[in-house]
């Protein structure tokens, strides 16, 4: 989306009395001859002619604020933003007071993902201007991609008619509302997609609907969508994609393979019929639909992680490391494909690889705190204690705000301090609680401090502790047997029979011992 000014506005930068160009005034070639020519050019829509003939007047008037920001303004509608982008810096060096060239500078830089420089501007503007509409807007924009949603939605909501003009927009309001769980006001933004573009926009609604779990408003935006237009592949795309995410899998299947049956068949469609299939329980059939997949668009990544992802869950471990081999092979500039070698070959028992597969991982992408968390994993698997520590501890500083490298790092201390190390226990402990004040929601987490706790008698925190550890994961079967322990202590005979019974049950179901590492659970997301 551009926020830039229409070419009829374009006149305003140029001063009124740059006069009307004639034959005769050609002769003359001054910046204003070129600058008036340039603009009737643009106006035209015939963009290259009128960037020649305003580089024409820049030349002749290098230091011209108005030629420069009407160069500059042409250069971004042909989407040439970054030298747009240094003829507006040049305009504001002659003139910082123009807030016209520093909000289509601001425009620029939101397009070019440089959204802190880009607020630092728009903050100018409105510190000079507070009601400038147009800055207001863009801040909000800006705001929203830089996850300052408080900032987003006041903005925005302080722009209703600039807002109501522009999908994207609302969409911006909308996604903002949520993540402030204001989730009725989200719904009343969207509400007013259903109307535009003859109900087309609803999709872009439905989209962030889906996106932020609001399946109730999806549906009820596709629904709004005109039944002549229901039909339409994006539309029922669409709708097959909420229907997978609200657990809904036959019915996405039914849709998808009522699109390919018409003939439309794209990486997509066999992408999404294939984790339909996976959460049926069709192996095979989602094997085939990802392969599927893979042979429409072979030079697109995602199918090739998600049929490895498939394998995985299906714990066929030979086939899912040759997808990963297979993967990395197609790609070897991807920190995401050796990354998911890394975890099969976790899951497969071959440590030592999965070192180098983690390793390369991170030399290809140090911002994801996933290749580190993997590689102290497999390096505390493959006995390397010492490097281990270091990887955890490096996570920690890194990412401070991931619980899990707490979490994982005690449970690594936890097994070393079974030698009757009691200082390795007692560091463990504190990492343990440390990780659950960032994030209480950590299973894990609350199974080892409720282990730890009834292995020294304090029955009542080991209780909680893992109480709240099957809340959270009913499919954990250790921290079933240890809160069986718990209440067998506390006398509670038929409680403790019933989570035995339940740590049996569990156990028996393949990759269910509890060994694999935290983070290695696989997301079942399609790539829609």
């Amino acid at each position: 989306m551009s926020i830039l000014l229409p070419f009829l506005v374009l006149s305003c930068v140029l001063p009124l009395s740059a006069g009307i160009w004639s034959p005769a005034s050609e002769q003359l070639a001054t910046p204003t001859t070129h600058a008036e020519r340039g603009l009737d050019f643009a106006r035209a829509g015939q963009l290259e002619k009128a960037e020649a003939e305003l580089r024409q007047a820049v030349e002749l008037a290098p230091s011209d604020v108005e030629v420069l920001a009407t160069l500059g303004t042409v250069l971004a509608q042909e989407q040439k933003l970054e030298e747009s982008t240094e003829l507006f810096r040049r305009a504001l060096r002659i003139n910082s007071s123009n807030l016209t060239v520093r909000r289509y500078l601001a425009a620029n830089l939101w397009q070019l993902h440089r959204y802190p420089e880009a607020r630092e501007h728009l903050q100018i503007i409105l510190k000079r201007k507070p009601d400038d509409k147009a800055a207001q807007l863009l801040l909000g924009m800006v705001s929203e991609n830089m996850g300052d949603y408080a900032t987003a939605a006041r903005m925005l909501a302080a722009v209703p008619d600039e807002v109501q003009e522009q999908a994207e927009s609302i969409a911006a309001l909308a996604r903002s509302y949520y993540h402030l769980h204001q989730t009725e006001n989200a719904r009343a933004a969207l509400a007013q997609l259903a109307g535009q573009q003859a109900g087309l926009s609803a999709v872009l609604g439905a989209q962030i609907a889906d996106e932020m779990q609001d399946y109730p408003t999806a549906e009820k935006l596709l629904a709004s969508i005109p039944a002549l237009l229901r039909d339409l592949p994006r539309i029922q795309y669409t709708t097959a994609v909420v229907e997978y995410h609200a657990g809904h899998f036959d019915r996405s299947q039914n849709i998808l393979e009522t699109l390919i049956a018409s003939g439309n068949k794209n990486a997509a469609i066999f992408n999404l019929l294939g984790w339909c299939h996976h959460n049926q329980g069709q192996p095979q059939e989602a094997r085939q639909s990802l392969e599927e997949s893979i042979a429409l668009a072979p030079a697109e990544e995602a199918s090739y992680l998600d049929l490895t992802k498939i394998l995985l869950a299906q714990r066929a471990l030979p086939s899912a490391l040759r997808a990963a081999n297979r993967t990395v092979d197609g790609f070897p500039n991807s920190a995401a494909a050796f990354e998911l070698q890394g975890l099969v070959e976790v899951r497969i028992g071959q440590f030592t690889d999965a070192v180098r597969s983690y390793t390369h991982a991170l030399e290809l992408d140090r911002s994801s705190p996933e290749p580190i968390l993997g590689l102290a994993q497999a390096q505390s698997a493959a006995g390397m204690s010492k490097e281990a520590a270091g990887s955890f501890k490096t996570g920690i500083e890194r990412f401070p705000r991931d619980a899990r490298f707490r979490a994982q790092y005690a449970a690594v201390l936890l097994k070393e301090s079974e030698t009757g190390e009691v200082a390795l226990e007692a560091k463990a402990e504190q990492l343990l609680r440390s990780a659950l004040a960032l994030d209480p929601s950590l299973s894990d987490g609350h199974y080892q401090l409720g282990n730890l706790a009834l292995n020294k008698d304090r029955v009542t925190e080991a209780q909680q502790h893992l109480e709240q550890a099957v809340q959270l994961d009913g499919q954990n079967a250790a921290a079933h047997f240890a809160l069986s322990r718990v209440y067998r202590r506390l006398g509670r005979r038929p409680d403790a029979a019933h989570e035995m019974e339940l740590y049996e049950s569990l156990k028996q179901e393949p990759g269910n011992d509890n060994s694999t590492p935290a983070n290695t659970a696989l997301p079942e997301q399609p790539h829609p």
